[in-house]
């Protein structure tokens, strides 16, 4: 093989293996609980923003627990909205007791104004967010 050839075909195959595209994002799981002076509230909906723009929401159970799938490790901004303090079915039946209603003021709904941050482990798992 002539050493012209020999070179072309040595830098084709460097190049072709730097283009598998950029490497996945890791991803994990979160659970946890978010707090409002010292309460743990137990309707609405907890949001994540990382610095990247990447974007995930979680609803909370009225046990006052919620599950975040899709979460990039590291220090995230977060959102809390209110949910209804209702509990049924439409079609008129109930549902249970109704979760105590907890007043959250309106700033802690957008992550760019909450001043809330939370830290996402590396390996996923526990956090808590206090709302402050």
């Amino acid at each position: 093989m002539k050493p012209k050839i020999a070179a072309l075909l040595a830098a084709s195959l460097i190049l072709l293996a730097g283009c598998g595209g950029p490497p996945a994002k890791k991803m994990v799981t979160v659970t946890g609980t978010v707090k409002y002076k010292g309460e743990t509230l137990k309707t609405g909906v907890v949001k994540f923003l990382a610095p990247n723009g990447d974007f995930a929401a979680a609803a909370i159970t009225p046990e006052g627990k919620f599950t975040m799938s899709e979460v990039g490790p590291g220090e995230q901004k977060v959102a809390y909205v209110g949910g209804p303090m209702s509990v049924g079915s439409s079609d008129g039946t109930a549902g249970g007791v109704a979760p105590k209603a907890i007043s959250v003021p309106g700033k802690f709904g957008d992550p760019q104004t909450s001043g809330v941050t939370v830290t996402v482990p590396d390996g996923g798992g526990e956090v808590t967010v206090e709302l402050k």
